[in-house]
């Protein structure tokens, strides 16, 4: 089947924005984020899929995501955020990020293949917190296993959030676990994510039992 017109015109705007070649790939993409990389053991393996679960409205996911994408954009490095529900709020978008809004799971999933395929790209995030779990429940397991092969093909990486844990192709889950109040917003970013508690709920070949009630 040959390409839409929308995968054909995407396929340029990467040409367009991303020209270069990435640099020879080592085994983590370090994040700047502490309370991230000292969990995962410095940084987010390339090649995988870790997966960052937010089970709580407001446990600090939204300002850690900004925080991710200054971080990576700071030291150079292409970022590209599927935004699966459209609810993004970026006001100034920088030359080294590609935002991409769905309005559906289905639509974010197609388009982070899409991506991690083209391959100029270092970190890509798929940021479905705010889907509904039912919608999130229809995907197949056949489509994560394919953007971990996919991923593992094009040594990227690729960090997926969700609300509570779905997928088991990716090697490892971390979850948020402390709420945010209403006076920490008051605070500089740098304060919040000092204070942000991030654990493991799954390591590839070693599983942990979730603390909390999946959605």
């Amino acid at each position: 089947m040959p390409p839409s017109g929308k995968i054909i015109e995407l396929r340029q705007v990467l040409a367009e924005r991303f020209p270069r070649e990435l640099p020879p790939p080592s085994s983590l993409l370090t994040t700047g984020i502490d309370c991230l990389d000292r969990p995962l053991e410095g940084g987010l393996r390339r090649g995988s899929i870790t997966q960052l679960v937010a089970p709580l409205p407001s446990c600090g996911s939204a300002s850690l995501l900004y925080e991710l994408i200054e971080s990576m954009q700071a030291a150079s490095q292409f970022v590209a955020l599927i935004d699966g529900k459209n609810s993004f709020e970026l006001i100034d978008p920088a030359n080294l990020l590609l935002w991409i809004r769905c309005d559906n799971v289905s639509q974010a999933i197609r388009a982070a293949d899409l991506i991690i395929r083209d391959g100029n790209i270092v970190l890509s995030i798929l940021d479905l917190k705010q889907n509904e779990a039912r919608e999130l429940r229809k995907v197949p397991a056949t489509s994560w296993y394919r953007l971990q092969r996919v991923t593992a093909e094009f040594e990227t990486t690729l960090l997926l959030i969700t609300s509570f844990y779905i997928s088991g192709s990716s090697i490892a889950a971390l979850q948020i676990n402390n709420p945010l109040r209403m006076t920490d917003f008051a605070d500089l970013s740098s304060t919040i994510s000092q204070s942000r508690l991030i654990d493991f709920i799954y390591r590839k070949n070693h599983h942990v039992e979730p603390q909390y009630a999946q959605a």
